[in-house]
């Protein structure tokens, strides 16, 4: 933590003026309203601590491919959603660390959840660009990790999209993209790539072909960025044009399977030491006593939905025997109020954002999503009061900015 830095923003490059003109440069840019709050600061961290979280990140990704551990997931796929030709790895790796601290002090990420599937790539690079220009921010500060520059990152997110393919021919693909909270992500990648969102329940099959309008003429798919969440489509008994079991003629940009493989799921057989106890409930001979160190999460809800973050027993104890292997018991984690703003001091969720390009080894951290706030759960639905929110980290050497 560079704490320093942190009360020196507050006091000398943070201003209401400056907050709300940073917002409504985002949003003209974008060309629509951002939904979900956006906290007044970011968070700067040593690029020590940024190396650390690069480390866990990528070592957590590395476990979840193993033959092994992908025997052991196999019940995470249902039939239903298994998707033919599965890729060897995730092209989009995220994985979200609590900032704590250890008895001596130190802080120390552990980790919350992850997922074989894309988060903001475009939106939070939008970001941090904005908070570089509005805040006055050191240019000695960075955002894009693995020392890469940001003209990297954007070739890099191009190319994995594209995959050599006119932008025309490539969609992202999400259930009613003009009504997701994460829409601003959306504009921001078909800004950088060309590639535009399009509504799953509107694509056409024809044989092995899926296709999308456009002006009105119907343009053959030959990649998909898929966005679209399994559970929101039951939710919404959404009418798909095709089944995912299909041998259709497409590309993945990040193979649908993997939103299943990567995920809660994961969390009860890694062994890095940033992963919390964790237990399938089905597998729980009994319940702990100290139940209330603990938090009740259903396998494949996304954004914080079905937690349950002061579960009884009676509340384990009530789970279905037929959902049981559905839902897990995670060791809490205890947030550490490690974040100073005016209006007290923050706890924050880091999310670090990988990607897995096809002839690499290893993932590669290439940004960070910040989620601060001070209530018990800090995803943006949840944080709607000053200086609370979504941002991003800033790193810096802690010989410049200690």
């Amino acid at each position: 933590m560079l704490e320093a830095l942190q009360r020196r923003y507050v006091s000398e490059h943070y201003t209401e003026e400056r907050y709300h003109a940073f917002l409504n440069d985002i949003n003209t840019t974008l060309g629509i309203t951002v939904e979900f709050r956006i906290c007044e600061m970011p968070l700067f961290l040593s690029a020590s601590f940024a190396r650390k979280l690069e480390d866990a990140a990528v070592s957590i990704l590395l476990e979840c491919v193993t033959p092994e551990y992908l025997e052991r997931a196999k019940p995470a796929l249902e039939d239903r959603y298994t998707v033919p030709h599965q890729h060897p790895y995730p092209l989009f790796g995220i994985v979200d660390f609590a900032l704590t601290k250890t008895p001596n002090g130190e802080y120390e990420p552990k980790l919350i959840e992850l997922q074989g599937f894309p988060s903001l790539f475009g939106f939070q690079y939008v970001y941090s660009i904005k908070a570089i220009e509005h805040f006055k921010l050191d240019p000695r500060l960075y955002y894009i990790l693995s020392g890469k520059t940001p003209e990297e990152y954007v070739t890099t997110l191009r190319r994995v999209l594209l995959n050599g393919h006119d932008p025309e021919h490539v969609i992202l693909m999400e259930l009613a993209p003009q009504q997701q909270k994460t829409l601003p992500d959306f504009v921001a990648i078909e800004q950088l790539t060309g590639v535009r969102a399009v509504d799953i329940c509107s694509l056409r099959k024809e044989g092995r072909t899926l296709l999308y309008e456009r002006e009105g003429t119907w343009i053959p798919i030959r990649r998909i960025f898929n966005r679209a969440i399994i559970d929101e489509l039951d939710d919404a008994q959404a009418v798909l044009p095709f089944d995912w079991r299909d041998d259709l003629d497409v590309e993945w940009a990040g193979h649908p399977n993997w939103y299943f493989l990567i995920s809660k799921y994961s969390m009860p057989f890694l062994k890095h030491a940033t992963v919390p106890k964790t237990y399938f409930l089905d597998t729980l001979e009994e319940i702990p006593h100290d139940i209330e160190n603990y938090v009740l999460k259903p396998l494949f809800a996304f954004a914080g939905k079905g937690v349950n973050v002061h579960p009884t027993r009676e509340d384990v104890q009530n789970v279905p025997p037929n959902e049981r292997s559905r839902w897990i018991l995670q060791e809490r984690v205890q947030y550490a109020e490690a974040v100073y703003t005016p209006e007290g001091m923050n706890k924050a969720e880091i999310r670090i954002l990988c990607i897995w390009e096809p002839d690499s080894p290893r993932p590669v951290p290439y940004m960070s999503l910040l989620r601060t706030g001070r209530g018990p759960m800090l995803g943006a639905r949840y944080n709607r009061s000053p200086w609370t929110g979504a941002s991003s980290c800033f790193f810096g050497d802690e010989a410049i900015f200690g």
